[in-house]
Protein backbone atom coordinates (compact mmCIF):
# COMPACT_ATOMS: atom_id res chain seq x y z
CA UNK A 1 0.00 0.00 0.00
CA UNK A 2 2.82 2.45 0.64
CA UNK A 3 4.05 2.29 -2.98
CA UNK A 4 0.76 3.12 -4.45
CA UNK A 5 0.20 6.12 -2.08
CA UNK A 6 3.75 7.53 -3.39
CA UNK A 7 2.28 7.42 -7.01
CA UNK A 8 -0.60 8.96 -5.82
CA UNK A 9 0.95 11.78 -3.93
CA UNK A 10 0.41 15.30 -6.23
CA UNK A 11 3.87 16.62 -7.94
CA UNK A 12 5.94 19.10 -6.41
CA UNK A 13 5.60 22.21 -8.28
CA UNK A 14 7.67 24.44 -6.86
CA UNK A 15 10.69 21.58 -7.93
CA UNK A 16 9.34 21.33 -11.48
CA UNK A 17 9.38 25.10 -11.85
CA UNK A 18 12.45 25.50 -10.28
CA UNK A 19 13.94 23.07 -13.13
CA UNK A 20 12.03 24.61 -15.92
CA UNK A 21 13.33 28.14 -14.75
CA UNK A 22 17.24 26.85 -14.45
CA UNK A 23 16.47 25.53 -17.95
CA UNK A 24 15.40 28.55 -19.32
CA UNK A 25 18.57 30.56 -17.48
CA UNK A 26 20.84 27.97 -19.14
CA UNK A 27 19.63 28.17 -22.15
CA UNK A 28 19.25 32.53 -22.16
CA UNK A 29 22.47 32.54 -21.01
CA UNK A 30 24.43 30.95 -23.31
CA UNK A 31 22.18 32.00 -26.43
CA UNK A 32 22.97 35.17 -25.44
CA UNK A 33 26.81 34.88 -25.54
CA UNK A 34 26.92 33.46 -28.63
CA UNK A 35 24.10 36.12 -30.19
CA UNK A 36 26.41 39.19 -28.40
CA UNK A 37 29.56 37.42 -29.90
CA UNK A 38 28.22 37.49 -33.31
CA UNK A 39 26.15 41.10 -32.77
CA UNK A 40 29.60 43.29 -32.74
CA UNK A 41 31.12 41.80 -36.46
CA UNK A 42 27.47 42.30 -37.77
CA UNK A 43 27.38 45.84 -36.11
CA UNK A 44 30.91 47.23 -37.73
CA UNK A 45 29.74 45.42 -41.65
CA UNK A 46 26.46 47.85 -41.16
CA UNK A 47 28.64 50.88 -39.94
CA UNK A 48 30.86 50.29 -42.53
CA UNK A 49 33.90 48.90 -40.60
CA UNK A 50 36.15 45.93 -41.45
CA UNK A 51 38.29 45.16 -44.68
CA UNK A 52 37.29 45.61 -47.99
CA UNK A 53 38.01 43.18 -50.41
CA UNK A 54 36.54 40.85 -52.84
CA UNK A 55 34.31 37.89 -52.26
CA UNK A 56 34.83 35.39 -54.76
CA UNK A 57 31.97 32.48 -54.89
CA UNK A 58 33.30 29.27 -54.47
CA UNK A 59 30.11 26.81 -53.53
CA UNK A 60 26.37 27.36 -53.21
CA UNK A 61 25.22 27.02 -49.53
CA UNK A 62 21.36 25.78 -49.99
CA UNK A 63 18.72 27.77 -52.10
CA UNK A 64 15.31 28.01 -50.60
CA UNK A 65 12.11 25.34 -51.92
CA UNK A 66 10.49 27.83 -54.23
CA UNK A 67 10.96 27.74 -58.18
CA UNK A 68 12.39 29.49 -59.18
CA UNK A 69 14.59 30.25 -55.64
CA UNK A 70 14.84 34.00 -54.48
CA UNK A 71 17.93 33.52 -52.22
CA UNK A 72 20.56 31.59 -52.24
CA UNK A 73 23.65 31.02 -49.85
CA UNK A 74 26.99 30.88 -51.03
CA UNK A 75 30.29 29.56 -49.55
CA UNK A 76 33.97 31.21 -51.28
CA UNK A 77 36.87 32.98 -50.16
CA UNK A 78 37.61 36.67 -49.59
CA UNK A 79 40.50 38.81 -50.58
CA UNK A 80 41.19 41.99 -49.11
CA UNK A 81 42.14 44.89 -51.23
CA UNK A 82 45.32 45.36 -50.21
CA UNK A 83 45.99 41.54 -50.21
CA UNK A 84 46.83 41.10 -46.56
CA UNK A 85 43.41 39.28 -45.51
CA UNK A 86 42.94 36.08 -46.83
CA UNK A 87 39.88 34.01 -45.78
CA UNK A 88 39.45 30.89 -47.50
CA UNK A 89 35.51 29.28 -46.97
CA UNK A 90 33.82 31.66 -45.84
CA UNK A 91 29.73 32.64 -45.76
CA UNK A 92 28.16 35.09 -47.63
CA UNK A 93 26.03 36.85 -45.42
CA UNK A 94 22.38 37.80 -46.38
CA UNK A 95 23.42 35.22 -49.45
CA UNK A 96 22.57 36.61 -53.31
CA UNK A 97 19.78 36.65 -55.74
CA UNK A 98 19.49 33.66 -57.82
CA UNK A 99 21.61 34.29 -60.77
CA UNK A 100 24.95 34.34 -59.30
CA UNK A 101 27.44 31.30 -60.30
CA UNK A 102 30.52 29.46 -58.93
CA UNK A 103 33.59 32.15 -59.58
CA UNK A 104 31.53 35.22 -59.97
CA UNK A 105 33.06 37.88 -57.87
CA UNK A 106 31.07 40.36 -55.14
CA UNK A 107 32.60 43.48 -53.95
CA UNK A 108 32.56 42.30 -49.29
CA UNK A 109 34.31 43.36 -45.92
CA UNK A 110 35.21 41.44 -43.50
CA UNK A 111 34.48 42.65 -40.11
CA UNK A 112 36.47 40.02 -37.98
CA UNK A 113 33.22 37.75 -38.04
CA UNK A 114 33.95 34.12 -37.00
CA UNK A 115 32.22 32.36 -39.94
CA UNK A 116 30.97 35.36 -42.29
CA UNK A 117 32.16 37.51 -44.76
CA UNK A 118 29.43 40.63 -45.67
CA UNK A 119 28.36 42.81 -48.59
CA UNK A 120 29.73 46.09 -48.83
CA UNK A 121 25.89 47.38 -48.83
CA UNK A 122 25.07 45.12 -45.94
CA UNK A 123 23.04 47.09 -43.46
CA UNK A 124 20.09 44.67 -42.17
CA UNK A 125 22.05 41.64 -41.21
CA UNK A 126 22.57 42.95 -37.58
CA UNK A 127 18.88 43.38 -37.18
CA UNK A 128 18.46 39.76 -36.76
CA UNK A 129 21.32 38.96 -34.31
CA UNK A 130 20.11 41.74 -32.36
CA UNK A 131 16.73 40.40 -32.23
CA UNK A 132 18.02 36.65 -31.29
CA UNK A 133 20.17 38.78 -28.50
CA UNK A 134 16.84 40.38 -27.13
CA UNK A 135 15.03 36.55 -26.94
CA UNK A 136 17.34 34.93 -25.62
CA UNK A 137 18.50 37.41 -22.68
CA UNK A 138 14.48 37.45 -22.47
CA UNK A 139 14.75 34.07 -21.60
CA UNK A 140 17.40 34.60 -19.34
CA UNK A 141 15.55 37.06 -17.78
CA UNK A 142 12.30 35.29 -17.53
CA UNK A 143 14.22 32.12 -15.51
CA UNK A 144 16.09 34.70 -13.13
CA UNK A 145 12.93 35.66 -12.23
CA UNK A 146 11.07 32.75 -11.59
CA UNK A 147 13.97 31.57 -9.72
CA UNK A 148 14.17 34.69 -7.30
CA UNK A 149 17.26 34.24 -6.31
CA UNK A 150 17.04 37.33 -3.91
CA UNK A 151 14.94 35.04 -2.07
CA UNK A 152 17.22 32.77 -1.28
CA UNK A 153 19.42 33.88 1.47
CA UNK A 154 16.21 34.05 3.96
CA UNK A 155 15.59 30.21 3.74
Amino acid sequence: MGMWARLNRPPDMRLRLKVVAIGWVLIGAAGACMAGVALIPDLRAAHGGGATGAFTLTEPQGCDRYEPPRRCGWFGDFVSDDGRTVRRHMDLADGLPPGAQVGDTVAARDTGSLAAIYPTDDETTWRTTAAFFAGFSGAFLIGIVALQPWKWRNR
